[in-house]
């Protein structure tokens, strides 16, 4: 009994060590299980594409598959898709590459092109090698044959799959390696010359966007983010003086300076109050939803009737112009809270017994204030007591909105929000900020560094920014060992999928696993193949790249496009060691790792050993990517799930309901990019070892980009843009793959040995190290070469810009004063100074330069709370003309039967979000200054007072709502504009949140 223990314990601890090179126990793999991969992998394009067909055209499809024909502002939006499959494909193809720059961002453009020069790398690798290799490796190779080698007779067992690859080359035949070798250097210099081709194009693209007359008039093309400045500088007079030597004149006025402080306790209260309003409108929500299933049940012939005749409501809201008056707020508050926990005539209370409302527990702390009792509190004894949930939640954001109110007056108190060590430093034209990032701006090492160019407002991540350089070095080392641990631990659940996808031979040589013996050899091979890279591929997928992006936030990157670029670099590291090497290196990764570290020249032994047997196993894997995954990118059964099952399930509040219909995906791109540039690397790698990788790797790659090309063009939103820096990232370490194949290949040709035993390759080896030598030094050359220009402009490209500024945007009128031009010709009545205060003509001259320090007089503030307030007046103002343009289309439709009633309401909320404004050109000349001022702050210094948002409902009680909360006066407001209830209480929304800022699609052109 204990032998039978010892051994099955035994057994099972080489099944999960055997994961390590589970590839290699997968070699020969038999033509019926290659042919039922294709078939399960085909099986699920072809349901995939039908789905896409049948359901594109639809209200639904509408929502999944072409967002962008009505969700975003009239200058992106695009035609519908074509019914027709032929005219579909046509238009996939014949979309400009121009368009896909304007319409997709330009990561979206470069993620299209980067496929592209995967395919151009590819497909004529995979005409020329699989021409020459696969006849050479499968004619009179060794099959089941028996050859006398040195005299002694080996019995060779090369079938399936292998046959047509490196391990299938007989003893007798080692000449025919001269082949792989010049199959080699032309996949290495092919590859090598396409990868500094696209990085001459990604230069030559991003200058010419970066210096467009569009860019250059966002904010961010001229705004410099520094940190670790020391403290004599952290003030604006300090850092004004420094770098006013990158303006004319020394001029101080062509300088804006946000210095950062922390309103981390300010940002923590501003989002505490989001929870609250998001649970007061949920537990609102489910009061009215309650009252209007009784009242239908009451009176279901008028309901329809009485929806349609009341009006939408608001209650008195700040105007923006007046500040709160916090003192006596407490003792308001107070009064309304407990005048709403007794207030008996309250609308709901007719309908529903008193107990059907939610009860809050709250218990008095130490200041004599009641508080929300904690769970562990909630049942002990002591002076607590028990009040209405709503009553509760209402009075708790009234009282933080009159703090919060309090604090915006004193934004500038350091003792409540002290300064940071970083700075946004805006000047007045794009090349100067290109200078002041290049240039050292200390004389220590460290100090005033790192900087960062082409910082978007939306894009900052704010509790970053006081990191230290001490702060960075110590996150970076608990990221790198996390990550580390991560690559370790992982192999717990990858050992098991390996385990897997052994499991035809693992029955037989397994005791504990006997009882698989009698399952069908079809079953086997299903679960063996196509599953296991079905869930292999959700395991790499799903869980990873979430854990790199926290360990990016972790390092402390400043922006959303800097921690995708740290995300994408710790992703593919994780994929190209933990999918590619572990699962290639049969002797198991503790046992390896050692063995690499005190023997590095043992490494292309290693892989030489390991890499051909793993061939078979990608195989499977890229099957299912190819087919599988290329269709459910176009599917997106994901969000449907969600949309149209998941969703409907939880409370909708009138608010998630909007942020459902109105949120456009956008890609999280060090995801994508990570895992196309491992694909290109598995191909490399196998493009000579196992040629006929090449054929699935390029059609995997042909059919994303069709996939791809769609979505970014009909369905995504590009909210986070590095300019292309990722696909750069990923074009250097596509070398990755390059590296590791010439590694691979110099154990291969040592280990390859003829009919004497002799290794008689040693020529193709040395041979194949000179060009590893080559392949490192052209490596560094071109990047040495090159990396200038990734992110910096030249000072060459300043005087075309320039011009190209003036022409697209400026005209002289009759008199002979520069106004700006839109398209048709006509003036957008943006003031020159709000482009490029460079340009300005007459700036030198008194006469001309005090009418424009008159009319700037209100938006020239010199503290943070002055400039907090004048944005929230101009939000408050901006709120107000969308509104008003907005207001026509607030009257509830007839509900109706009808399929088109989803497009209907889709529409009108489409036509809401156009009222708002999209462009800088939208805006007045005080409100465009105001909203560039304060771009570059903390967006909880300017955050809105919160609303909460009902639906209208026949039996009115959203309106009665409304009026209780009248009593917490300035301090709480309600509204129900552009929300219904529907006879089947489900919430339809047909505009954004009434709190919405205003500004919230300027992000994208700041």
């Amino acid at each position: 009994m204990a032998n039978t223990t010892s051994n099955s314990t035994a057994g099972f601890l080489n099944v999960l060590d055997g994961y390590a090179g589970s590839g290699a126990s997968r070699q020969g793999i038999a033509v019926k299980a290659f042919v039922l991969n294709i078939a399960v992998g085909l099986i699920l394009f072809v349901i995939q594409l039908t789905g896409f067909f049948l359901l594109k055209s639809s209200a639904i499809g509408r929502r999944i598959y072409q967002p962008k024909r009505y969700l975003v502002q009239e200058r992106l939006r695009v035609e519908a898709i074509p019914a027709n499959p032929i005219k579909w494909i046509s238009r996939i193809f014949a979309i400009e590459d121009s368009e896909l720059k304007h319409k997709c961002g330009l990561d979206g453009y470069f993620f299209i092109r980067m496929i592209r020069a995967l395919l151009v790398i590819f497909v004529p690798l995979m005409v020329i090698i699989m021409t020459i290799l696969l006849p050479i490796n499968y004619n009179r190779g060794k099959f089941s044959r028996t050859i006398n080698i040195a005299g002694n007779e080996t019995s060779f067992n090369v079938t399936g799959l292998d046959t047509l690859s490196w391990q299938n080359v007989s003893p007798d035949k080692t000449n025919r390696y001269w082949a792989h070798l010049v199959c080699a250097i032309l996949a290495v210099s092919w590859t090598l010359y396409r990868i500094y081709r696209e990085k001459l194009n990604f230069i030559d693209v991003r200058q010419r966007f970066l210096t467009s007359p569009e860019h250059r008039l966002k904010a961010s093309a001229r705004t410099v983010l520094i940190t670790n400045i020391p403290s004599e500088y952290r003030s604006k007079e300090a850092l004004e003086a420094l770098y006013d030597v990158f303006v004319d004149n020394d001029d101080h006025s062509k300088l804006t300076v946000w210095l950062n402080r922390d309103y981390g306790k300010l940002r923590g209260l501003v989002n505490q109050r989001r929870s609250l309003r998001h649970g007061l409108e949920k537990e609102e929500l489910r009061i009215i939803r309650l009252v209007n299933k009784k009242y239908k049940q009451s009176g279901a012939d008028t309901v329809m009737k009485k929806s349609s005749e009341k009006d939408s409501q608001q209650s008195p809201s700040p105007d923006g112009e007046e500040e709160v008056d916090t003192e006596g707020s407490e003792r308001c508050i107070t009064t309304a809270f407990d005048t709403d926990c007794s207030d008996e005539s309250q609308q709901w209370r007719i309908y529903l017994k008193s107990s059907t409302a939610s009860l809050a527990t709250i218990v008095q702390g130490q200041d004599g204030k009641h508080e929300a009792a904690p769970w562990y509190k909630s049942w002990s004894a002591g002076d607590k007591k028990k009040v209405s949930k709503i009553a509760w939640l209402r009075a708790e954001i009234a009282r933080l909105n009159a703090h919060i109110e309090e604090l915006l007056s004193k934004l500038d108190d350091e003792e409540q929000f002290k300064k940071q060590n970083s700075a946004f430093i805006q000047f007045d034209n794009q090349m100067s900020a290109h200078m002041a990032c290049s240039l050292a701006s200390h004389t220590k090492a460290g100090r005033m560094s790192p900087r960062f160019l082409e910082v978007a407002p939306h894009e900052i991540i704010w509790p970053n920014m006081g990191v230290t350089s001490l702060g960075r070095v110590v996150r970076t080392f608990l990221a790198t060992v996390i990550f580390l641990a991560i690559l370790i631990l992982w192999g717990i659940p990858t050992t098991f999928l390996g385990s897997l996808s052994q499991l035809d031979s693992l029955r037989f040589s397994t005791s504990w696993l006997k009882w698989l013996v009698p399952w069908p050899s079809w079953l086997i091979s299903l679960v063996s193949g196509p599953l296991t890279a079905l869930l292999l591929m959700l395991l790499v997928q799903l869980a990873v790249p979430a854990i790199c992006r926290k360990l990016a936030v972790l390092v402390g990157t400043p922006t959303r496009s800097k921690r995708e670029i740290v995300t994408q670099n710790f992703y593919f590291t994780f994929l190209i060691v933990e999918l590619v090497l572990v699962t290639s290196i049969s002797a198991g990764v503790v046992a390896t790792v050692p063995e690499i570290l005190s023997h590095p020249y043992h490494i292309p032994n290693i892989l030489g050993t390991n890499l051909p047997k793993s061939a078979n196993y990608f195989f499977n894997y890229l099957i299912i990517q190819c087919l599988g995954f290329s269709g459910s990118v176009l599917f997106q059964y994901l969000r449907i799930l969600y949309i149209t099952t998941i969703w409907p399930w939880f409370t909708q509040t009138p608010r998630q309901e909007a942020w459902l219909q109105t949120t456009i995906p956008h890609q999280m791109w060090g995801n994508v990019y990570s895992l196309f540039t491992n694909f290109a690397a598995i191909g490399l790698i196998y493009s000579i070892i196992s040629p006929l990788m090449l054929l699935f790797v390029s059609l995997l790659f042909g059919l994303c980009w069709v996939a791809y090309r769609h979505n970014y063009y009909y369905v995504q939103r590009n909210k986070i843009d590095t300019h292309g820096l990722l696909f750069n990232n990923a074009l250097s370490q596509l070398l990755a793959g390059i590296y590791i194949m010439e590694f691979a290949l110099i154990g291969l040709f040592f280990l390859a040995r003829n009919i004497d035993n002799d290794a008689t390759c040693k020529t193709q080896a040395i041979i194949m190290i000179v060009v590893m030598v080559l392949t490192a030094s052209f490596h560094y050359g071109m990047e040495r070469h090159l990396q200038p220009l990734y992110e910096f402009l030249p000072v060459a490209l300043e005087d075309s810009a320039v011009d190209a500024e003036r022409e697209r945007f400026l005209v002289h009128s009759d008199k002979d004063v520069l106004q700006p031009k839109s398209e048709n010709g006509d003036s957008d009545d943006i003031e020159l100074s709000d482009m490029n205060p460079a340009m300005a003509d007459g700036a030198d001259t008194p006469t001309a330069r005090e009418p424009k320090k008159r009319k700037a007089v209100g938006v020239q503030m010199k503290s943070m709370s002055a400039t907090a307030a004048q944005a929230r007046k101009s939000l408050s103002k901006m709120g107000k003309k969308a509104a008003a343009k907005i207001s026509d289309i607030q009257a509830h439709m007839p509900e109706t039967i009808e399929l088109s009633r989803r497009l209907q309401v889709g529409d009108q909320l489409a036509a809401a979000i156009a009222g708002y404004p999209d462009e800088l050109t939208d805006l007045s000349h005080e409100e465009r200054q105001t909203e560039l001022k304060a771009a570059f702050q903390d967006p909880a210094t300017r955050d809105p007072m919160p609303v909460i948002w009902l639906p209208q409902d026949p039996a009115g009680i959203s309106e009665d709502a409304i009026k209780q909360a009248s009593k917490y006066g300035q301090y709480l407001q309600y509204s129900n504009e552009g929300a219904h209830l529907t006879s089947k209480n489900k919430v339809e929304v047909t505009q954004p949140a009434p709190d919405v800022r205003p500004d919230w699609l300027l992000d994208w052109v700041l």
